[in-house]
């Protein structure tokens, strides 16, 4: 596969799309031999989808990775934004500030003192903190928390639980959660299971930004499993072209996430 032509600005039209991909989750290697895990089967398939049109790679802590190491063996193959995802529940927050990565992604619904914890380590640091949305009632936290920053802001909205809780992956959800976004709130989106595809469409028309990956979906098409990451993000990466929102750049990125690398 080859990368798909990026345009580092977008267009005043039809801006860019920053791709996503979150190319490990929860799943056990057991259970899905295909998937990535322990630091250099991470970075290969980071650098695979990096070449295909990903700019950022989303990584969730797991109890058998450590996500420092994880974090430089990226960092080592590619120049994508690693972007962390901080839960209270998993490694030592002090552990995540100094992993390397240069996002750190906190739940919304995260406790107060674990918030306050995180954005003064992510400051000291020069580490940009998202928020994740799992539910629409969260979107007024939302606002409050980014009403107390002061660069740019953005949100990973999550649709499609599998459990039933959260946002359903469809239009009019996506619809409701998007005109609840606090003003100048970027958002990318993340369509779980069977939702992945209709989420990916639907975000592109209302000029969000998409993550895919093996983290939140194992099916290439009902019943096909993924063969590997990339070939998620070079579906999301021709998509967007064919919708006339070319991936953007890492460096383009960077600049919209308010990054000094």
């Amino acid at each position: 596969m080859t990368a798909p032509s990026t345009d580092p600005a977008g267009s005043p039209e039809r801006p860019g799309t920053i791709i996503t991909v979150a190319v490990t989750g929860a799943h056990a290697k057991a259970d899905v031999p295909a998937l990535p895990v322990g630091s250099e089967e991470v970075a290969a398939a980071a650098a695979s989808c990096a070449r295909v049109g990903a700019s950022v790679v989303d990584l969730e802590p797991r109890h058998d990775t450590s996500v420092p190491d994880v974090v430089a063996a990226i960092r080592n193959r590619t120049d994508l934004v690693v972007r962390v995802s901080a839960y209270a529940r998993s490694e030592t927050l002090a552990t995540l500030l100094d992993s390397g990565a240069e996002v750190l992604t906190c739940p919304v619904d995260a406790p107060e003192e674990f918030v306050s914890d995180l954005r003064a380590g992510a400051s000291s640091r020069d580490i940009a903190v998202h928020h994740e949305v799992r539910e629409l009632d969260q979107l007024e936290t939302l606002r409050l928390r980014c009403a107390e920053e002061t660069g740019p802001s953005h949100a990973v909205l999550v649709f499609g639980s599998s459990a039933g809780a959260g946002m359903r992956g469809d239009l009019e959800t996506l619809s409701a959660a998007v005109a609840r976004l606090p003003e100048g709130v970027g958002y990318t989106v993340a369509g779980l299971d069977g939702t992945a595809v209709p989420m990916l469409l639907a975000t592109l028309a209302t000029d969000g930004h998409v993550r895919v990956g093996m983290a939140d979906t194992l099916e290439y098409a009902p019943e096909v499993p993924v063969r590997d990451n990339a070939q998620l993000v070079a579906r999301a990466a021709g998509v967007a072209k064919i919708a006339q929102r070319l991936p953007l750049s890492v460096s383009h990125v960077r600049g919209v996430f308010g990054l000094s690398g």
